[in-house]
C-alpha cells in the first residue's frame, strides 16, 4: 500500500509539474501587429511579405530561451529586412495557460511581455517601455 501511495504521489507531482510549461520547438508565426495608444500602426496585412518563426528552448525549470527570426518586406520594390533576436526569459505563471516573461537582459528589464497558450496558439504581447508601442505576435503550436 505504501508503494502504491508513493507511486501515486510521484505520478501526480509529475503531471502537475508538466502542466505549466511552454511548448518546446520551432513554431511558425501566423500574425503580428504593432499598436500605440490602442491603435494598430502596423500589421502583417500592410506588408508585401512577412515570415517569422519562434524557437523555444528550456534552459531550467523556469528559464526559457526564445529565438525569434523575422523576414519582412514592406513593398514589392523595397529592401527585405531580416532579423534574429535571442533572449532568455524567466517565466512567471498566472495559471496553466498564461503568464509573464521577464527578460534576463538588464537593458530589456523594463520591457514587459505576457503570453497566452490557447487553441493551439501561443500569443506573446510585449510592451516596449521606451516608446509605448505594444507588439503582439501569434505562433501556431503544432502538436
Amino acid at each position: 500500500m505504501k508503494i502504491l501511495c508513493f507511486l501515486l504521489i510521484v505520478f501526480s507531482s509529475q503531471v502537475l509539474a508538466s502542466e505549466k510549461a511552454l511548448p518546446i520547438g520551432t513554431f511558425k508565426g501566423i500574425n503580428f501587429s504593432l499598436e500605440k495608444n490602442g491603435k494598430i500602426i502596423l500589421s502583417q496585412k500592410e506588408l508585401h511579405y512577412h515570415d517569422s518563426n519562434l524557437k523555444i528552448k528550456k534552459i531550467s525549470p523556469d528559464i526559457y530561451e526564445l529565438t525569434i527570426s523575422v523576414y519582412l518586406q514592406s513593398t514589392k520594390d523595397s529592401k527585405a529586412v531580416r532579423a534574429i533576436r535571442v533572449d532568455r526569459y524567466k517565466v512567471m505563471w498566472n495559471n496553466r495557460f498564461m503568464g509573464t516573461l521577464i527578460n534576463e537582459k538588464a537593458e530589456h528589464k523594463r520591457e514587459l511581455s505576457e503570453f497566452l497558450l490557447s487553441n493551439g496558439m501561443l500569443i506573446i504581447k510585449s510592451s516596449v517601455a521606451a516608446n509605448g508601442i505594444i507588439e503582439t505576435q501569434t505562433y501556431k503550436i503544432d502538436k
